[in-house]
């Protein structure tokens, strides 16, 4: 019977890591009482529907008594021992109280211990003769996970020691459960609502992928206007069945100078549509004899024309895909894990892009147009707040714009950790 001792981390993923690679037919947590509280219920459930572990303990330690958190750690030791387990020691996210006990009772009792470097997905397997651990360790292993490249799916083991020994690569038998977006939202407590997926948020062949990308051109060429000009197009250029619009000139003219959005210059709206008619979104575009007449392309054309924002997701999602093993764009996030809560109530958030490589997600959040001051600060705090509650402190964060913001925020951005990128 394989057993593993591990410290409770506030990390969901440094918690199960090691039962996504192993087979583990027991586990044992040693973690603080408001943790053990915290994490418990997700913990278990993921473990037990994804990771087929039979037996999960969680047991509450001090946390700065190390004779009693010793005390403690032996007697489940001898307990594991006197039923002949293979027993290891997993200090992936441990604390220094807890590295201690783990390093001197893995000395006393010559148990074998590992951890995980999550951003490589590499396993590191340490002996009580290799562990010294100090904080230039400490560092090597959290290196800057920007400059780091995910792989969790090569056979990733490094020994820190030099003599060989068995550790738990060498005897447990190795079953991968690869990480999703799906398990990796469950993981933190929450689900993905798939009946709230817009039917525009979606790139279902050659034809639409290249549409996104000859409308994200014109896009950016008339990018100030371009929120305005959707905003336009949904309000006055409603089509019919077949997705044909029929305007009077005066009707389009009166419109524009009723308009509340910055949009009001007819041959700015006219040298929109005629680019969008080049990249062959509308078609048949007719402007002469006072009349005013198009159609769109499809049905989804008109999705990505009306919803201001959608193409720059699209896109977005479009260059992520290329380097992540899956990428969502549009998801909808609910907090609880449970769909339709208390009263029809659900705490949701939508993210624009959702990507995940190896064990790393990213979330994208995807802002078009000039954003004032306040829409900054939110559209920032949003996005930290969302990628810390389902992606925790391995989350990489991005904020696309299509407009500079002011140096301040991009500060601000800096220090809480989001990339931005201009587009």
């Amino acid at each position: 019977m394989v057993v593993v001792f591990e410290f409770l981390s506030r990390e969901p993923i440094e918690n199960v890591i090691t039962a996504m690679n192993f087979q583990v037919d027991r586990l044992v947590f040693f973690g603080k009482h408001e943790d053990i509280i915290s994490q418990k219920e997700k913990t278990e459930n993921f473990l037990r529907k994804y990771c087929a572990v039979e037996s999960i303990v969680f047991l509450p330690l001090s946390g700065s008594n190390l004779q009693s958190v010793l005390e403690t750690m032996r007697k489940e030791i001898e307990l594991e021992l006197s039923k002949k387990a293979k027993l290891f020691f997993d200090i992936t996210g441990g604390e220094s109280l807890m590295l201690v006990a783990f390093g001197m009772l893995s000395r006393e009792y010559e148990t074998p211990m590992h951890m995980y470097d999550i951003f490589k997905g590499k396993l590191l397997e340490l002996n009580a003769e290799s562990l010294h651990y100090n904080e230039a360790k400490e560092e090597h292993f959290n290196r800057d996970k920007q400059n780091d490249e995910v792989n969790a799916y090569e056979p990733n083991v490094e020994f820190l020691n030099d003599k060989q020994h068995k550790g738990i690569s060498s005897i447990a038998t190795k079953r991968y459960v690869p990480m999703t977006l799906d398990k990796l939202i469950e993981m933190h407590g929450g689900v993905i609502n798939y009946k709230l997926q817009k039917d525009i948020k979606d790139v279902p062949d050659e034809e639409s992928r290249e549409d996104i990308l000859k409308i994200r051109k014109v896009m950016k060429l008339h990018s100030e206007h371009w929120n305005p000009f959707s905003e336009f197009l949904r309000e006055n250029m409603s089509p019919d069945e077949e997705g044909r619009v029929y305007r009077k000139e005066s009707t389009v003219l009166k419109a524009l100078a009723d308009s509340s959005n910055k949009l009001k210059s007819a041959h700015k709206f006219y040298q929109i549509m005629e680019d969008l008619a080049r990249a062959g979104a509308i078609l048949d575009l007719k402007h002469s004899e006072g009349k005013y007449q198009f159609r769109f392309k499809n049905k989804a054309i008109k999705g990505y024309l009306w919803d201001g924002g959608s193409i720059l997701e699209l896109y977005t999602y479009l260059q992520e895909k290329g380097h992540s093993d899956e990428c969502r764009v549009g998801v909808h996030l609910d907090w609880d894990g449970v769909l339709e809560g208390p009263a029809g109530i659900d705490v949701l958030n939508e993210i624009d892009v959702l990507s995940l490589q190896g064990y790393i997600p990213s979330f994208i959040s995807c802002k078009s147009g000039k954003l004032s001051p306040q829409q900054c600060l939110h559209a920032l705090y949003e996005l930290d707040t969302v990628a810390h509650r389902f992606g925790g402190k391995y989350a990489k964060k991005r904020l696309v714009v299509t407009s500079e913001i002011n140096e301040v925020y991009q500060e601000r951005a800096l220090e809480m950790g989001i990339e931005l990128k201009l587009e």
